[in-house]
């Protein structure tokens, strides 16, 4: 009895001996990515967009305007472009001239497309167009140069030169390009032309 009851023991202590509680471990790890594109914003910062021709002279009250471009892209994503519109007989010409100067034509007596060739090239017989100086500048490390571009024509095209943000600055010169102004020919009116400041993706 005795030999049973000690077999009992020994077999209860080695049962609860041998009995580990055993405690399971588990990890699962998932990695969760988005891509930010290509993008890129321009907006219109404070400008002076109309004003007063002199009519003895066409001398301009002056004119101006600033555009703000940000990008987190770089010189591969976009390019560019500064185009100008004006309205003639013939339809919408680029109102870049010869080395970046400026065209307005007249909104209701609208020019010819000569009138318009002549103006751009500084040569006389171009009623009711009248041409100005342009500079443009942009912050650094942006650039921006006159050019052709295949869509828009006579153009200012900008580079990024790995740059985020830049500020563009178009001022109009007051004096008109020699040749295009003529109080026997341009007429009485309003005088304007259309800028654009476009971003093409590559």
């Amino acid at each position: 009895m005795k030999n049973n009851f000690l077999k009992s023991l020994i077999l209860i202590a080695t049962v609860l001996i041998s009995t580990v509680k055993t405690y399971g471990y588990a990890e699962v790890e998932q990695s969760v990515t988005t891509d930010v594109q290509p993008s890129v914003a321009i907006s219109k910062l404070a400008s002076q967009e109309a004003g007063t021709i002199d009519p003895t002279t066409g001398a301009s009250s002056g004119l101006n305007a600033s555009f703000k471009l940000q990008t987190n892209g770089n010189d591969e994503n976009y390019d560019f472009i500064v185009s100008a519109k004006i309205n003639t007989i013939d339809g919408e010409v680029s109102a870049y001239g010869q080395n970046g100067c400026l065209l307005f034509g007249n909104t209701i007596a609208l020019p010819t497309s000569s009138a318009i060739e002549n103006a751009k090239m500084g040569n006389k017989k171009n009623p009711n167009v009248i041409a100005y100086p342009l500079n443009m500048s942009i912050t650094s490390p942006m650039s921006v140069e006159f050019g052709n571009s295949p869509i828009y024509g006579d153009s200012w095209i900008v580079k990024v030169n790995s740059g985020t943000e830049g500020t563009l600055t178009q001022s109009i010169g007051q004096a008109p390009v020699n040749n295009t102004y003529s109080i026997g020919e341009d007429e009485a009116g309003t005088y304007s032309a259309t800028v654009t400041f476009t971003a093409i993706s590559k």
